[in-house]
């Protein structure tokens, strides 16, 4: 079934993953509707609840700090919980029961409870990402950790234990030593799977997630092998004290190292728009629950192919299939992600989709592919998520893309189509090559109950479906963001470390150039 397995690492990816969960539930059909195009056995697995009835849930282990979890338990309206019923059985004292207050759940869950229509949510009123979670889960999705006791003690410091990347490594290696990680949380969903085309990791790559992260990616290479790994390195980009800021730059910087290394494709994604944002995006900077939906919304649409399923017009893409567009040639794994988004009414209104065809064919055009020889560079899009620096905050001469894939979900008219790219490569049979590859699908992105209303479009439609052209791209301007976080490691990391994680980002820097940056050098940020 080419079965996607996915980890989620900490409060931020969780915000993120309940987005995400919730955008995959809403495309289930029922029986008199239209077939959805997306194959559920990708994400979701099949089970029997306590009551015998069959259940669907998602293929996923999520991690996050006890006090994160909100009202979300693992005893649920499917499941009992797989916990020993009675502890007190294994000891002969009495037990002592300490119970903390109830958590009043939040208004949505009561309508959802309740069968009653969804409320309106406003920013304010979010203080778990269970809040606005639609799903039920696996008990053994749920994984609760505690920060060691360790890194407890009163600091000195403004940071909070969970800023550290050595609090997340040790809490990895704690938690491993004591219970093995993978055995007893992935393993079980590896293993029902009958043909796993991969796992997606979603973490924290600025906090001490991104330390746990690490240390479970590389457990997962070494029992797993070359299977594709994608992980999304999620970065904050709030107003925080200068020492904040400091530790997760330095975090971000071993987190390139580290993770981009490791993985197949390592993708950092930022918060918040790297670049002024277009004026139908409506975000409120401050709630998490706004920005992982941004987030999400590219997300959700750059993986759409991995999960559609084949018909006589589309054939199976995995994500092996479009990292490959990436790395067949060089070691360039480290992705830039953008996307837009509009009117689904405006778009089928105006003009065709990418490939020329009327708005309304609804047939998938799967994995189109040009070798563009051009000098033009592919289009910028509205939202940026990759993480700017002073060398790459606006595009140059300088900048070149390398490898690019789109993805179009609407009828988006882009700005060549494969006549015009043909022409181009005839036109500079000499020029470096950038390879596009493009995928359409006429699904738009799902905007359920759950989802804010940041996006700002006329048409009603759009309140529960947008059209989004997002993209995955591997550039020069990544050399700018690595040099940039080299030199940071350069000023603030002690002797011990400096050198090599330094060493480590100029060489990944390199792949990035390739002779398109002239007379540039590691201390020109």
């Amino acid at each position: 079934m080419h079965e996607i397995v996915t980890l989620q690492f900490g409060n931020q990816s969780n915000y993120l993953g309940t987005h995400f969960w919730n955008a995959q539930e809403s495309y289930f059909t029922y029986s008199g509707e239209e077939e959805s195009p997306v194959d559920h056995d990708i994400h979701f697995r099949t089970g029997v609840g306590a009551d015998g009835s069959d259940t669907f849930t998602p293929r996923t282990v999520i991690y996050d700090l006890k006090d994160n979890f909100g009202t979300l338990r693992q005893t649920n309206a499917l499941y009992e919980s797989e916990q020993e019923a009675n502890p007190a059985g294994l000891w002969q004292g009495n037990p002592i029961i300490q119970q903390q207050p109830a958590i009043p759940p939040h208004d949505y869950q009561l309508h959802l409870e309740s069968g009653l229509p969804a409320p309106s949510i406003s920013p304010s009123s979010i203080r778990f990402w269970s809040d606005y979670n639609r799903l039920f889960y696996h008990p053994r999705s749920l994984v609760q950790l505690h920060i060691p006791t360790s890194h407890l003690q009163i600091s000195e410091t403004q940071l909070s234990p969970f800023d550290r990347w050595d609090v997340g490594e040790d809490l990895f290696k704690s938690e491993d030593q004591e219970h093995d990680l993978l055995d007893r949380d992935l393993r079980p969903f590896i293993e029902e799977c009958d043909q796993m085309q991969g796992l997606q990791v979603i973490t924290g790559a600025d906090d001490a997630w991104a330390g746990f992260a690490s240390k479970y990616v590389e457990r997962i290479r070494d029992e797993f092998g070359r299977k594709s790994v994608w992980v999304w390195g999620l970065e904050e980009s709030r107003n925080v004290s200068r020492e904040k800021r400091l530790s997760q730059l330095i975090n971000s910087a071993r987190s390139f190292q580290t993770l981009a290394s490791q993985a197949s494709l390592y993708i950092p994604v930022s918060n918040t728009p790297s670049r002024q944002a277009p004026s139908y995006l409506s975000l409120n900077t401050s709630s998490m629950w706004q920005t992982s939906a941004l987030q999400t919304a590219a997300i959700e649409s750059t993986t759409l192919p991995s999960r559609l399923k084949v018909t006589s017009n589309r054939s199976r893409t995995t994500l092996d299939d479009i990292e490959n567009i990436f790395t067949t040639e060089a070691k360039r794994n480290i992705l830039q992600l953008g996307f837009r988004a509009a009117d689904p009414d405006e778009l089928d209104n105006h003009g065709v989709n990418g490939n020329g065809r009327h708005p309304h064919d609804s047939r998938m055009t799967n994995g189109i592919t040009d070798y563009d020889d051009s000098p033009r560079e592919p289009e910028m899009l509205g939202i940026d998520l990759f993480r700017t620096t002073p060398s790459n905050s606006g595009r140059n001469s300088r900048s070149h893309t390398f490898a690019r894939v789109n993805l179009i979900r609407g009828s988006f008219a882009l700005d060549r189509d494969v006549e015009e790219m043909e022409s181009d490569r005839r036109a500079h049979p000499q020029g470096q090559q950038a390879i596009i590859q493009q995928y359409s699908s006429p699904l738009l992105l799902s905007l359920p109950s759950s989802y804010p209303p940041i996006f700002e479009f006329s048409s009603h439609r759009s309140k529960d479906e947008v059209a989004v052209h997002a993209s995955l791209s591997s550039s020069s301007d990544v050399a700018g963001r690595i040099r940039s976080l080299a030199d940071i490691v350069r000023r603030s990391v002690g002797m011990e470390e400096r050198e090599g994680l330094r060493a480590d980002l100029l060489t990944m820097a390199e792949e990035y150039v390739n002779g398109w940056e002239e007379g540039s050098s590691e201390d020109d940020e």
